[in-house]
């Protein structure tokens, strides 16, 4: 019998109560059927964030785009953006936290995270899925 064991990231991030704070995330992307052989596939990425005791009130945010044969440019590392990495992780925590997130009391969904990289200053690849 296999176990599926979830592969979380860790990040202290220091809260403006002036303490540390473990966060937990992790990125799950799911490709949908192309609908022509000549496009790129559409892709939903989802970045879920929590304090580790505090599973049940995390932070979900929704991302939108396509992905070419090489991978998701979101996750696969092929451009400068990459959600698996800890300073994105952390850039995606500190918005939802600017937007009422409460880790330990509530949970926020973000329908869509592509402004949230924009207002960053990252390229954009695409907003028209």
């Amino acid at each position: 019998m296999s176990h599926y064991k979830q592969a979380y990231g860790v990040i202290q991030i220091t809260t403006i109560e002036d303490r540390n704070d473990s966060f937990l995330w992790t990125v799950k992307d799911s490709y949908l059927p192309r609908a022509a052989i000549m496009i790129d596939y559409p892709v939903h990425v989802k970045f879920t964030a929590f304090l580790e005791a505090y599973k049940t009130t995390a932070l979900h945010i929704h991302f939108h785009s396509s992905a070419a044969m090489a991978g998701n440019w979101l996750t696969s590392g092929i451009g400068k953006i990459n959600l698996h990495l800890p300073s994105f992780a952390r850039l995606l925590i500190l918005d939802g936290m600017e937007q009422g997130w409460k880790a330990s009391r509530q949970t926020l969904t973000i329908k869509d995270g592509l402004p949230i990289l924009k207002l960053a200053g990252c390229s954009i690849k695409d907003q028209e899925i």
